[in-house]
């Protein structure tokens, strides 16, 4: 699978379809293999099948759009492969020293960040210990900053596909965590986007039973 290309005809897409406004679109220059090599070396088996693929294409995206006059659209936000494994520069966003010092192994210090589409809440990967001693590549949860942490069951490559059918609709992972009962500015902006882009379709996205927090 390739990336760019897709992400390319994306933001063309959303460029030209009426009532689409886009504020930012940009796609970073392909990370160089010494980097990826780097950060897949602290990952360790935590390292997601298709990220390699992903940054070697992309170093970043950073894209928001509003539609129909409304502020609210879509946000992506991508950061370096660099700032997704650095631990240390998450401290104070997303874990807290004195967390730490009450439970090292923290869910809080387990998570890395992969799509900052709000400020208060993310796509992330999880778990990663801190100490390297992954078995298994970790997986993409839902994460609301300090609050709640969700499982999606989605491996990264399938966060991929989503994101881009979703066209970052925001807060469009929250349809993988089930099917929501209320109807808020959330789900009328999910509606609106669909409505324009038909192979979104967001009760598709939706599991019968709905996931469970892990427990912070």
């Amino acid at each position: 699978m390739t990336w760019k290309r897709p992400f390319e005809a994306m933001i063309d897409e959303l460029s030209h379809t009426p009532g689409v406004v886009v504020r930012e679109a940009r796609l970073g220059p392909p990370t160089p293999a010494a980097v990826i090599a780097r950060a897949q070396a602290i990952a360790g088996a935590a390292w997601p099948d298709g990220m390699t693929e992903f940054y070697s294409e992309i170093g970043s995206v950073d894209l928001e759009y509003g539609i129909d006059g409304e502020t609210n659209g879509g946000s992506i936000h991508i950061p370096a492969v660099t700032d997704v494994w650095d631990h240390a520069s998450h401290e104070d966003e997303l874990w807290f020293d004195w967390l730490v010092a009450e439970n090292p192994d923290h869910p809080f210090t387990r998570i890395r960040p992969i799509d900052r589409f709000v400020s208060e809440a993310y796509a992330v990967l999880y778990p990663v210990p801190t100490d390297g001693s992954a078995t298994a590549p970790a997986s993409v949860h839902y994460h609301y900053c300090g609050e709640e942490l969700v499982p999606t069951d989605l491996s990264y490559t399938e966060w991929l596909e989503l994101l881009l059918r979703s066209r970052g609709a925001l807060y469009w992972l929250k349809l993988t965590l089930g099917k929501s009962t209320r109807t808020t500015w959330v789900e009328a902006n999910l509606a609106r986007v669909a409505a324009k882009f038909p192979n979104f379709d967001p009760a598709s996205m939706s599991p019968p039973v709905p996931k469970k927090e892990i427990p912070l």
